[in-house]
């Protein structure tokens, strides 16, 4: 598998676009609770564009000559590809420019980060587009949207949640964890309905050679097999932290949930990648 930089991209970038949506939406949340909204989000709020400038780099190293890049946006509105770099490299610049005024005017603004994680998800619709736009080992698939925008929801809400936990207290931080939990319960949920419908589609899709795609994951069950195991104990955390009636969360667990789901993710596009070698 050759496509690192390829899976280093549509991870972060995923994972940067969820994390926004989630600070957006409860950003007022965290103000009508008296905390300091500029505390509990400047770190997120930082990691998130540094995630996101991570991913625009391990593009580079997928496009070969950066400065080419120009030439494929020519192709807007007719190429998914130009959508993408366009989309992209827009949520990208806001999510720097969210990231500057927070470092500059020392407070957060809900609607810049709304705006910028709508942006992002636009971008993954023409990322996933890319993929299914062709009939290469099965690609051409619902799965293909389920598994980019599953780790939009899987590992944002829960990066996101992590990150201003050390600032939140009591309930609020409680009722966020709780809520990243249900979001992380959805992420993983849609990306399971999409395993339900590759599989059963299987007969329907097949590689340029004849062979059913799903033949070539077939020497990375156990990967495969694993990866949900990972997910599982992610949500398992996740929803002890949620349920729990101890009043002082353990941080220990929440960057562990984030941890195994953040590996968990990368060995998804890990063996989405394989199909199409």
């Amino acid at each position: 598998m050759h496509e690192w930089a390829l899976l280093i991209m549509t991870v972060c970038v995923p994972a940067a676009v969820g994390g926004f949506l989630f600070l957006g939406l409860f950003h007022n949340k965290i103000a009508k609770a008296d905390q300091d909204s500029y505390k509990a989000m400047k770190l997120p709020v930082l990691t998130l564009a540094v995630l996101s400038i991570v991913g625009l780099f391990a593009s580079f190293f997928h496009l070969g000559t950066p400065a080419h890049a120009i030439y494929t946006i020519l192709g807007f509105g007719r190429s998914w590809m130009s959508n993408e770099i366009v989309f992209t490299g827009a949520f990208i610049g806001l999510a720097v420019i969210t990231a500057a005024l927070v470092i500059v005017q020392k407070k957060t603004n809900p609607i810049f980060m709304m705006v910028t994680g709508i942006v992002g998800l636009i971008a993954v619709y023409c990322m996933a587009s890319i993929y299914t736009a062709t009939r290469v080992n099965g690609w051409d698939n619902v799965n293909t949207y389920l598994v980019f925008f599953g780790t939009v929801f899987t590992l944002g809400p829960v990066l996101a949640a992590s990150l201003m936990s050390t600032a939140l207290k009591g309930d609020l931080l409680k009722s966020i964890i709780k809520w990243a939990f249900a979001i992380t319960v959805f992420g993983i949920g849609i990306q399971v309905i999409g395993t339900a419908v590759f599989s059963v589609s299987n007969a329907e899709i097949e590689m340029i050679n004849g062979a059913a795609a799903i033949e070539s994951l077939s020497g990375y069950s156990t990967m495969i097999t694993f990866r949900w195991v990972l997910e599982v104990a992610g949500l398992v955390l996740l929803g002890f932290l949620a349920i729990a009636s101890v009043k002082k969360v353990n941080y220990a667990l929440i960057y562990a949930a984030v941890a195994v789901l953040i590996i968990g993710e990368v060995m998804s596009r890990y063996a989405f990648y394989v199909m199409g070698a």
